[in-house]
């Protein structure tokens, strides 16, 4: 289980239905450049020793055995190829998983669409806008104009630190698309369930599917505890049907995305990369052309080295993720106490 409120079922979700936690999220040092997965790993073991860091646990070689592997050694393993989709996914707060994002952006090989959580719908024609500037003048076409042009100060999202991953995929030249949905209609769905959409909506995106009981109970139990198990029970399944949303979204735009520009990275909270319930499970039934690899973006914990002990797993206790890549912990105060006390954010 992910730090609460930090992944893309959580955070996202909780700003979305306007619940009031506060998170103090800023790393206050980083150390190293990141140009190289060397570099950047010893940099993590300075500022934080553990036996994990800077490691990769590859799940999906052996999930029941410590394969640990080094960052090159990953970069390698999800080099671009045609019709590839990386989720990358993340803690929120944690400005070193938005640097090895960084990282993994400028060593791809191949040419990716960037998909991002981080802009939704609305979004997108600001998006295409500051396309079309960097397709004029590529030098002019900077980070300040891309937040300019999708008004990213009010999108929620600035108060999270991603300056070197938007940096990364603008010197990239990566094509940058939208996967979120917009939060009005996340509350919506949340609260009117499937009739907030249309049939043929839920038809293409895979959502009139259901996921299975064990699945679902899965879901709901991870949205009861991320909140502090002060959500009515009532509410847990229109919220699991609004996390189901986004990630289908998601899913819709990395597949478009991958098919037109041969591969994409797609940047997301760890919730949505699950690969039993999150955007793999769509991708899995609407593209099973492609190929989809899921990286986890953890936290270690002092007293907790071994690798298996960090692993996501379904109901049947098979991995959730393919591989996971072991990161200094984000400074944050506990949510569940700010939950209590009532304090805004």
């Amino acid at each position: 289980m992910q730090m609460r409120f930090s992944s893309g079922l959580t955070l996202t979700l909780v700003t979305a239905l306007a619940l009031a936690v506060a998170v103090v999220c800023v790393r206050a040092e980083t150390v190293g450049d990141p140009a190289s997965p060397e570099t950047l790993a010893a940099g993590w073991q300075k500022t934080s020793p553990h036996p994990l860091m800077g490691k990769v646990f590859d799940a999906k070689s052996a999930p029941d055995k410590p394969v640990l592997i080094e960052l090159a050694d990953l970069l390698r393993r999800i080099e671009a190829g045609r019709g590839q989709i990386v989720l990358l996914g993340e803690q929120h707060d944690n400005t070193e998983h938005h640097r090895l994002q960084a990282m993994i952006t400028a060593k791809r090989g191949e040419p990716s669409a960037a998909v991002f959580e981080q802009f939704d719908a609305r979004q997108q024609p600001g998006l295409e806008a500051f396309a079309a500037a960097r397709a004029k003048d590529a030098a002019s076409a900077n980070l300040d104009l891309l937040k300019r042009e999708t008004d990213w100060a009010k999108s929620g999202w600035s108060k999270y630190n991603y300056d070197a991953l938007l940096t990364a995929v603008i010197d990239a030249g990566l094509p940058i698309y939208a996967g979120d949905v917009p939060r009005d209609m996340i509350r919506k769905v949340a609260k009117e369930g499937q009739s907030a959409l249309a049939a043929d909506e839920r038809t293409r995106l895979g959502l009139d599917e259901a996921l299975g009981d064990k699945l679902d109970a899965a879901s709901a139990a991870e949205i009861e505890e991320s909140h502090c198990g002060m959500m009515p029970k009532t509410a847990l399944g229109g919220m699991a049907l609004a996390q189901r949303y986004r990630d289908a979204q998601l899913a819709d735009v990395a597949m478009k995305a991958a098919e037109k520009q041969g591969s994409a990275l797609v940047f997301a909270g760890s919730g949505h990369v699950r690969t039993d319930r999150g955007m793999p499970w769509y991708l899995r039934r609407r593209a099973p052309d492609k190929t989809v690899v899921s990286v986890m973006m953890i936290e270690v914990e002092n007293g907790k080295s071994a690798a298996t002990d960090y692993l996501a797993r379904d109901p049947d206790g098979k991995p959730a993720a393919d591989f996971l890549v072991f990161t200094p912990k984000a400074e944050r105060d506990d949510p569940c106490e700010q939950f209590r006390s009532g304090k805004k954010p």
